[in-house]
């Protein structure tokens, strides 16, 4: 039983990281090019590093550190985020089994 939840875990933070980098690699991609829909990648960048300002406000996930701290920082972050997710999915089949 824990081997599935660690299942459903794991799949959740791989999910959530790449859809971060893609997200982030899309606004670098846009803003060099300065497309207009930067805006919107900036604007979802800004949401997907909510959980990591808020233990700092000055530390989003692409601060400007070295690459090892970079990683860190968005490692962390993405754990955040994927715990969120998990609870969220437990809390939702408790309740699906309670009635």
């Amino acid at each position: 039983m824990n081997r599935i939840k660690l299942k459903y875990f794991i799949t959740i933070f791989f999910v959530l990281m790449v859809i971060q980098f893609l997200i982030g690699l899309a606004d670098v991609l846009l803003s060099q090019s300065h497309n207009e829909l930067s805006s919107i990648s900036g604007i979802l960048i800004t949401l997907f590093s909510f959980p990591i300002s808020l233990i700092n406000s000055n530390l989003p996930f692409f601060a400007q550190e070295e690459l090892y701290m970079l990683g860190i920082y968005w490692i962390i972050n993405v754990i955040i985020q994927a715990i969120v997710v998990y609870v969220i999915i437990l809390i939702i089949k408790k309740i699906r089994q309670s009635n």
